[in-house]
Formats: C-alpha cells, structure tokens, sequence
C-alpha cells in the first residue's frame, strides 16, 4: 500500500491552542510546518503547495484579511489550499466574516478536540500527497561547475517534493531535480528551487522542500501519471 502525507502549515497559533491541536495532527500523520506569526505564512505559501494552512485569527502586522489576499493571488502555490482560521471568542465573528472570501473554517480555540479533528480530516481530504520512493539526483551550481547529491523522496505532488538529505542548501537555491520513476531507463528532469528546511521535530523528516520551476520534455506528464498511480494504488488498499 502507499501512504498519503498531507503538508500542513500552522502560523502563528499560541502555545495553548497547538498543544491542543497536536494530537489532531499526529493522529492523521500529517507534516508540520510551524512558523510564528500568521504574516510570516504568506511567502512560504506562496512558494510551496501546502495542503492545509491553519491560522490564528490576529496577525500583527497586517490584517488577516491581508494575508489570506496574498496566499490566494495570483501564481501562489497555494493559492487552492484549505484555510482553516483559529480564533478567540472576541475576534471570531471578523474572521468569520472571510468565510467564503479565502478562508474555508473558523474555529474557536476552545472547541472540542473531536470537532478540530472533524474539520481537519474533511480540509486535508482535497490534496493528499504520496509517499513513493524514487532514486533522485539533484544537481546545484558550485564554483567549478556542478555538485551532483543523492537524495531519498519523502513525499511528491505535482508542485514539489520533500527530499532526505544531509547536504545543506540554501532557501531560493536553484536545483536540477532528476528523478527514476521505473517507466522508462531516462529520468524525469525538472529545474526546481529550494523552497524550506524541515527538520524532524516539526515533522519527522530533516531534508528541504523543492518546489518544481519547470519540466524538461514531457517530464511533467510523465510524474503526474507516477503521483496519479499511487494516489489510486492507495484507494484500491
């Protein structure tokens, strides 16, 4: 059988409140994504496809309304993903307010842990990713020419993969994905870019995010035939 994984991004939730929604999350064996503040969201959503993004309802900056705008424009990766707003009692009504205008869900941070876990399940049930193992060779820029590193794929979608690798790059720097998926003797060859770190203790992986730039040939059929045979190996399981 091949598992599905789901990127979630949570931004900005409290302490208390993802105390409370981490059991949610573990429970549907979900990679986790944490950063501060709800603003410092938008450019990661921007650059990466993540499943599910879970906010607190008052960013600091800017308006939420602000930030669901621009993870909703434009070429965002993110721009079908799942918003799901966490508010207190005193701000519930201006988010909800976006329900219908970006945002998916507002839910009080007091609710009960069996209705997150309901919503969580029916929001993450629009983009699963597989979890399929593929020989990989990224190929980066150094100053003699090129550097070739061996990686494992954790998970892939069509947008991106997260790769195993103890090699260091940095966020931005551009790759040459080469992938085998067994179809054929030829890789599927993709410029791509370093797009985040993740590390195991938000996730379970220590590796970097590579969102896809573009495809060489028909590389881009080619995996989507990959990634749609394994989402329905897993729904024959």
């Amino acid at each position: 059988m091949v598992k599905m994984k789901s990127l979630v991004l949570v931004a900005g939730v409290g302490r208390g409140p993802f105390e409370a929604l981490a059991p949610v999350l573990d429970r549907h064996k979900l990679e986790v994504v944490q950063v501060a503040l709800p603003e410092n969201s938008v450019e990661l959503a921007r650059s990466e496809r993540f499943d599910l993004v879970i906010f607190d309802a008052e960013p600091r900056e800017v308006s939420l309304g602000e930030v669901v705008a621009k993870i909703r424009e434009g070429l965002s990766a993110s721009r079908m993903t799942s918003l799901l707003v966490l508010a207190e009692h005193r701000n519930a009504e201006a988010a909800r307010k976006l329900v219908g205008r970006g945002v998916n869900r507002v839910m009080l941070v007091d609710d009960s842990p069996e209705l997150i876990d309901q919503q969580v399940a029916e929001l993450l049930h629009i983009a699963p990713r597989a979890d399929i193992r593929l020989s990989t060779h990224l190929r980066t820029s150094v100053a003699d020419g090129t550097e070739e590193v061996l990686a494992d794929v954790v998970n892939i979608s069509l947008s991106g993969l997260l790769v195993r690798t103890d090699t260091l790059f940095e966020i931005g720097e551009k790759v040459v994905v080469s992938l085998y998926p067994g179809d054929r003797d030829d890789p599927v060859v993709a410029k791509a870019e370093v797009s985040r770190r993740a590390l195991a203790e938000r996730g379970g992986v220590d590796g970097f995010g590579i969102r896809f730039l573009s495809f060489a040939a028909d590389g881009e059929l080619r995996l989507g035939a990959v990634v749609e045979g394994a989402f329905a190996g897993f729904r024959d399981e």
